[in-house]
This record gives structure tokens, C-alpha cells and sequence, in this order.
């Protein structure tokens, strides 16, 4: 994620713009001095030809010092520049006349005037300055370090966005995320900040809704089941509190399902006999009291951890569906190793199986006069969702199977050996 960053990838473009302007003021600068040198060597041997012109012309070292002096030169009185020039070979013996000629010393260029007994060294008055090349660099160097600090600190805000974001995706809703920026980021963060309060609103008004839906129809379920209870035949009276109750236990469903789509559902897993949780669904589908049992179960010792409520309502689902759609109305139990897998007779799914899942699919192809709303593969794929588990679908030989996977901890049609390593294996 560091080398993804944003901040990492403005700071390598600050440095690489500053290495840079460094590389080419050096150079700029360099060749400046070394351009104006060549030019100033150029310029003092046209005033060194000059001088052993007027020289020639019979000129005496007054001429040529006043003619110096007229274009801005002095005599340099510095030691160690008088010092160098024993290094110069001194004029023959013989010559006894002035000479005059251009030398550099310590990258400097002066106009040498010899006599035999005398040397004097006369230095231009007028100076180059590299000031002004080198208050540009600073200057340029001044102004990146402004631009890159004004560019950070515009994008310091990301990081507390993107902080409350994550804050928001995990579930809460009080973040904060209005600020004073004025800029496309600022305008970025005010826009995050409405959407979390519109939709924190609806969340809001969504579960006082549904909350409020489920409490009125509490009142009559509870008024006709005390009804019921005052009913002398007693074939009626079951069959009124077993409505009553399913209807009690539809709502808690809806409560569950509203946790779990607004992902406020705490799942809690625990180990459980298979034969358990088919026996609690059948009370679920009011198919406990009957005489032909619609549920096959092979291996009822078979041990799931899940979270046993939201469990309970996939597998209610599934086995709904399969009673449903079965031509005979069976539905089988089976595990496979880690996976359980509940199969009935009948046709394979025309639609992709992943269609299934969208919230209110109706097959049309179906012509079932209690097909429902299309919220049981809906709520089947959510339930596993939230617990971990994957369901698969395959259809074989006339068979419908459905497959939840990793959910038996324990299988009791394996070997003892076996029975372990997968046990071991599922709780890691």
C-alpha cells in the first residue's frame, strides 16, 4: 500500500524536479563562467595588442599606464599575484624597451607590463558578479519547496478521508468528514460527508419502519393466538397455534434478515448434531407433527459448527424449495465429507445459478401458485455469507444438488482416523 501512494509518488516527483534544477543551474552556471572567461581572455589580448601597438609607436609606460587607467584598470598590489609571477619568464637581457602581455593566474586574467627592471600587473576594475545566477537557484529552489509543501498539505486531508471511509465501510456511521478546504478535495470530502448523513438518515428511517411493521403485526398474532387457546376443539386449536406461531417466527425471521442486510447481525458459531438442526427446521416448516416425513436425513450424528438461528433459516429455505419443486416431495440430507448436501428430484435450474440470489427472482417458468416473493435463495446466500460458507448447485442423472461447503466438522460415516484429520482441518 506505501508503494501505492500518493504522498510517496509527489515526494519522489518534488525530489527528481529539485535533483533536477540543481543538475541544470550547475551547468547553466558553469557555462556562463566559463563563456564570460573566454571572452575576457579574448578582450585583454585585444587591449594587450593595443598596448604594444602604441609601444611600437614609440609610447612610454606613462601612455600606456594613462590608456590602463582609461579603461578601468589598476595595478593589483596583491603578495601572492606578485609572488606567481617569478614563475613567468622574465624579458631577455638585451631588451631593454616595455613589453606588454595578457596572463591568467588563480583563474583570474591580468595585463602584464615588463620593462627589464620592472614588472607591474594591472587588473580590470570591473568585476563579474555570479550573484544573480545564484539568487535565481535559490530562488527556484525556494519556490519548489513552497509548491511541494502547498501540494502536501492540500492532499493531508486524503488521509483523514480515507480513514473515516474505512470507518464507514466497517459500519459506522458517526463520521465526521466536513472541512473548510475549499478545493476539489475539500468539495470531495463535503460530498462524503452528505451521502454518510442522507444515508444514515434512510438506514434510520429503514429500520424504524420495519421495526415498526413487526410490532403491529406482534398485536394481532398475540390477540389470535389467546383467541385459539379459548377454542374447545382441539385438531383447531393446533392447527390455529401452529399458524400463530409461525407467523411469530416469520417475523423473527424478518428481524434477522433486517440485522443481517444492514450488517448488524452478530454471528456467534457453536457445534451442533445435524439431526438437531433438521429437527428444528421441521418445526420451522410445520412439518414436525405429520405422518409422511418429506425429509430424508442419512446421517444424523454428523457435527456442524455454525451459528445455529441463522443456519437454521438456509437450510429451512433450501429444504422449502426442495420439497416445493420436487415431483414427489422428497428432499435428501446427505454429508460429504466436510460439505452437507441437501438434493431433490427434479428439473435443472434454466437460469444461471448465481441469478438465483438477486432479491425477489421469480422463475417464470414456474407456475406455482405459492411461489412467494424470491427471497429464499436471497436469504439462503446471505445467511452463508455472513457465516463464511459457500453454497455450489450441480444437477445429475435428474438430481438437484445443493452444496454447502466446510461446514461438518465432524462426519460419523468416516473411518476414526479420518473423522479426525477433518476435524482438525475444519477448525483450522
Amino acid at each position: 500500500m506505501i508503494k501505492n501512494s500518493i504522498f510517496l509518488k509527489i515526494t519522489l516527483l518534488f525530489v527528481f524536479a529539485l535533483i533536477s534544477f540543481f543538475a541544470f543551474s550547475f551547468y547553466f552556471i558553469k557555462f556562463q563562467i566559463d563563456n564570460e572567461s573566454k571572452q575576457s581572455m579574448v578582450k585583454y589580448k585585444q587591449f594587450t595588442a593595443t598596448i604594444n601597438q602604441i609601444i611600437t609607436n614609440n609610447g612610454d609606460l606613462q601612455t600606456v599606464e594613462k590608456f590602463l587607467q582609461e579603461l578601468g584598470f589598476e595595478i593589483t598590489e596583491d603578495l601572492n599575484i606578485k609572488e606567481a609571477l617569478l614563475n613567468y619568464n622574465r624579458l631577455p637581457p638585451l631588451f631593454n624597451g616595455l613589453f606588454a602581455k595578457t596572463i591568467q593566474l588563480n583563474n583570474e586574467i591580468y595585463i602584464l607590463l615588463e620593462t627589464q627592471g620592472k614588472a607591474i600587473l594591472y587588473k580590470d576594475t570591473f568585476n563579474t558578479h555570479y550573484q544573480t545566477y545564484y539568487f535565481i537557484t535559490l530562488t527556484g529552489i525556494f519556490l519548489l519547496v513552497f509548491v511541494f509543501v502547498l501540494v502536501i498539505r492540500g492532499l493531508l486531508p486524503l488521509k483523514k478521508l480515507r480513514l473515516q471511509i474505512k470507518r464507514f465501510a466497517n459500519g459506522d456511521l458517526n463520521v465526521e468528514c466536513k472541512t473548510k478546504q475549499s478545493d476539489e478535495i475539500g468539495e470531495l470530502a463535503n460530498e462524503f460527508d452528505n451521502a454518510i448523513k442522507k444515508i444514515a438518515a434512510l438506514g434510520q428511517s429503514r429500520t424504524l419502519f420495519l421495526r415498526s411493521i413487526m410490532h403491529e403485526l406482534k398485536t394481532p398474532i398475540t390477540k389470535g393466538r389467546i383467541t385459539a387457546e379459548m377454542i374447545e376443539d382441539t385438531l383447531y386449536k393446533e392447527r390455529l397455534i401452529s399458524v400463530f406461531k409461525r407467523l411469530q417466527t416469520l417475523i423473527d425471521e424478518f428481524a434477522k434478515i433486517e440485522q443481517l442486510t444492514s450488517k448488524n447481525l452478530h454471528v456467534s458459531k457453536e457445534e451442533f448434531l445435524l439431526e438437531d438442526l433438521i429437527s428444528h427446521t421441521k418445526k420451522m416448516l410445520l412439518i414436525d407433527n405429520i405422518d409422511t416425513d418429506p425429509i430424508i436425513l442419512n446421517d444424523p450424528n454428523d457435527i456442524i459448527k455454525a451459528d445455529f438461528e441463522l443456519f437454521a433459516m438456509a437450510i429451512k429455505n433450501l429444504l422449502d424449495n426442495a420439497i416445493k419443486y420436487s415431483p414427489d416431495k422428497k428432499v435428501f440430507v446427505d454429508s460429504k465429507c466436510f460439505d452437507l448436501v441437501i438434493s431433490n428430484k427434479g428439473k435443472a435450474l434454466k437460469k444461471d445459478f448465481n441469478e438465483y440470489f438477486k432479491p425477489y427472482f421469480k422463475d417464470r417458468d414456474k407456475k406455482h401458485i405459492d411461489q412467494g416473493f424470491g427471497l429464499g435463495m436471497y436469504i439462503i446466500k446471505n445467511t452463508l455469507d455472513a457465516q463464511g460458507f459457500e453454497i455450489s448447485y450441480q444437477h445429475k442423472n435428474g438430481t438437484n444438488y445443493f452444496t454447502i461447503h466446510n461446514c461438518i466438522v465432524e462426519n460419523f460415516c468416516m473411518v476414526p482416523n479420518q473423522k479426525k484429520e477433518v476435524k482438525n482441518e475444519a477448525m483450522e
